[in-house]
C-alpha cells in the first residue's frame, strides 16, 4: 500500500524497434495469417482482404513510391477517412523514414491551412470528398498560402502513384526517429503537433495489447479514427503486436459496428462513450450476437461508472478502462482484467510496465499525498520527443526530468490505482472552493433519466464562478432540474450543486468522441 501519490511500474523490455521491424517480427512469425480486412460497403464496395505478407509487400511498394517524390525525414499529411489506403500510407511512410502528419478530415479550410503550414509538410494524401465537404476546392484554394506544399495525392489515385515505385533498398532507420505527428485535439484551445518516434509507438501499443491480455491472433475491430493515435497506434500497431485480424471501418456508425462484430466474431474493440450510446440505442443491438467479443476497452474521455456497469452487463464481455494522452505516446493507465467493480467503475488503472505517474500539487508542485487531487504527471521512454518547432510549449508540458504534465486532475489510490477528476483547465473555482467537474458528471450518471452531462464553469462576479450542468436525457425521459439539484444534494456537497441546468439533444464533440467543453461555454455566454 502506497502512502504518498508516486508509483512506479514494473519494468518490461523496451524494444529497439521501429515500425517496420515491427511489421517484420509479424510476417515472420505468422506470414499467411489475415491482417487486414476492409468490409464490404457503399455503392457495391467489395470485402478486401490481406495477409501479413501482402500488407508487408503493399508497404513496401507504397515506401518507395513515396520516395520517388520524398526524401526520408519530409513530413506528408493526410487528409482522409479511414481506408486502406491510409493505412498501408502510415506504414510505408514508416518504412521510408516519413513522417506522417495525421489531419482531422472534418478540418475545415483554416484549420488545414494552419496544420499544414504549422507542420511544414511537402505533400498531402486526401480524400476529395469527405461528408460531403469538397475537399480539392478547399486544398486549392489553400495553395497559394502553402509554399512548402509541393504535391498533392487522391486516396482514389493510390493505386496508379504507387505504380511509380521504385527498386531501391528502403533507408535504414534508428528507433528514436520521428515516425508521426499527430495533432492534439483541441478540446481547449489551438492544436500543438506532437512528435511521436518510432519505438515510442511501437512499445506503447506493445505495452497496452500485453496489459488487454490477449490470446496471439485475436481479431480487432477499430472504428477510431485513424488520425488519432487510438486508431493509428493503440488499435493498429497493438492489433499487429498481437499477430492479430484488424477489421477497419471507415467511420463508426452504430449499424455498421454492430454488424461488423457479429459478421467477424470480433474478440476486442475499442470506442468511446457516444459511441456505445448510440448502439445502446439502435434497433439491431438486441439482436446481435456477442458471443465471441472477449473485451472492451473505453476511454478517451471521461468514463462514467454507471456506463461501464452497463457495458459489462449488455455486451456480456470484460471492460477495461484506458487513460490516455498523445503526448504520452498513447496509453499512460489502464485496468486489468478481473479488476473488482470498483477499481473498473473507479479508476483507470495503473502506469503500463516500464513508466512512473505522480500525483504533484497543483499550488506547490510537490508529490501529494494518496488520496489528494493534483496534476497527474507521468514519465515514460514512449513519449514525445516535443511539440513540433514549438519549444517553449514543448517545456511547459515536459519538465527538465522528463515528466509529461498531462493537465489532468486526479488521485492515486492505496493500490496505485488512479483516478480521474478532470482537466485542470476545467476545474471550476467558486467562492474559493474548488470543485472537479468529473465528481458532479459521474454522480449525474447514476441518475435513471441522465444519458450524458457535461458540467463546467462560467464567470460570476459574487462567486467567481458558478456551475453549469448541460445534460442529455435518456430517450422518452423527463426530469426537472430541481429533481437533479435535490438527488445531487443527497450524494455531493451544496457548493458543488450547479446552479444553472440546459437539457440538449447533443454536445459537441471533437473526431475523438470528446466533448468540447469550450464550445458549451462559449454557446452559453454567446447564445445565438
Amino acid at each position: 500500500m502506497l502512502h504518498r501519490s508516486y508509483l512506479r511500474a514494473a519494468q518490461a523490455e523496451f524494444q529497439a524497434w521501429t515500425v517496420g521491424v515491427l511489421l517484420q517480427a509479424a510476417v515472420t512469425a505468422v506470414p499467411d495469417r489475415l491482417a487486414l480486412i476492409w468490409p464490404a460497403g457503399p455503392e457495391g464496395r467489395r470485402e478486401r482482404r490481406w495477409t501479413y505478407r501482402e500488407l508487408q509487400l503493399d508497404a513496401e511498394r507504397a515506401a518507395r513510391a513515396l520516395l520517388t517524390v520524398f526524401k526520408t525525414g519530409d513530413r506528408v499529411a493526410t487528409w482522409a477517412g479511414a481506408s486502406p489506403e491510409i493505412l498501408i500510407l502510415q506504414l510505408g511512410a514508416a518504412l521510408a523514414g516519413i513522417v506522417l502528419v495525421t489531419l482531422n478530415p472534418a478540418n475545415r479550410a483554416a484549420e488545414l491551412k494552419y496544420s499544414l503550414a504549422q507542420s511544414e509538410a511537402r505533400g498531402i494524401v486526401l480524400d476529395r470528398v469527405f461528408r460531403k465537404m469538397h475537399n480539392v476546392a478547399v486544398l486549392e484554394g489553400l495553395r497559394g498560402e502553402l509554399p512548402l506544399l509541393e504535391y498533392v495525392i487522391y486516396v482514389d489515385e493510390w493505386t496508379d502513384f504507387v505504380a511509380r515505385s521504385s527498386t531501391h533498398a528502403l533507408p535504414g532507420l534508428m528507433p528514436d526517429a520521428s515516425a508521426m505527428i499527430l495533432f492534439t485535439s483541441g478540446t481547449t484551445g489551438k492544436p500543438k503537433g506532437v512528435v511521436l518516434h518510432h519505438a515510442g509507438i511501437v512499445n506503447n501499443a506493445r505495452f497496452s495489447t500485453e496489459r488487454i491480455g490477449l490470446a496471439p491472433g485475436a481479431t480487432w475491430l477499430n472504428v477510431l479514427p485513424m488520425f488519432h493515435i487510438g486508431g493509428s497506434v493503440t488499435m493498429t500497431l497493438g492489433c499487429i503486436s498481437n499477430l492479430g485480424t484488424q477489421v477497419l471501418l471507415s467511420e463508426f456508425s452504430a449499424e455498421g459496428m454492430l454488424d461488423a462484430l457479429q459478421r467477424y466474431s470480433v474478440t476486442v474493440t475499442m470506442a468511446v462513450p457516444t459511441m456505445f450510446h448510440a448502439m445502446f440505442q439502435h434497433e439491431r443491438f438486441a439482436a446481435t450476437d456477442f458471443s465471441a467479443l472477449d473485451v472492451i476497452v473505453t476511454g478517451g474521455t471521461a468514463i462514467a461508472p454507471e456506463l461501464v456497469r452497463e457495458l459489462r452487463s449488455r455486451f456480456g464481455s470484460d471492460v477495461m478502462v484506458l487513460f490516455g494522452q498523445t503526448e504520452a505516446g498513447g496509453c499512460m493507465c489502464l485496468t486489468r482484467r478481473g479488476d473488482d467493480e470498483d477499481r473498473i467503475t473507479r479508476s483507470v488503472g495503473t502506469p503500463l510496465p516500464s513508466s512512473e505517474a505522480k500525483i504533484v500539487s497543483t499550488e506547490t508542485g510537490e508529490i501529494a499525498d494518496i488520496g489528494s487531487v493534483g496534476e497527474i504527471c507521468v514519465r515514460t521512454r514512449c513519449a514525445m520527443t516535443g511539440y513540433f518547432k514549438m519549444p517553449e510549449r514543448t517545456a511547459e508540458c515536459r519538465d527538465a526530468d522528463g515528466w509529461i504534465h498531462t493537465g489532468d486532475l486526479g488521485l492515486m489510490r492505496a493500490d496505485g490505482y488512479l483516478q480521474v477528476t478532470g482537466r485542470l483547465k476545467d476545474m471550476i473555482i467558486r467562492g474559493g472552493e474548488n470543485i472537479y467537474p468529473r465528481e458532479v458528471e459521474d454522480a449525474l450518471a447514476e441518475h435513471p433519466t441522465v444519458s450524458q452531462s457535461a458540467v463546467f464553469g462560467i464567470a460570476d462576479p459574487k462567486w467567481g464562478e458558478q456551475i453549469v450542468a448541460a445534460v442529455i436525457l435518456k430517450a422518452g425521459a423527463e426530469v426537472s432540474s430541481d429533481t437533479l439539484m435535490a438527488y445531487l444534494q443527497d450524494r455531493i456537497a451544496r457548493h458543488k450543486v450547479p446552479k444553472i441546468w440546459h437539457f440538449v439533444e447533443s454536445f459537441p464533440v471533437n473526431e475523438s468522441g470528446k466533448i468540447q467543453k469550450f464550445v458549451l461555454r462559449e454557446r452559453y455566454e454567446n447564445p445565438a
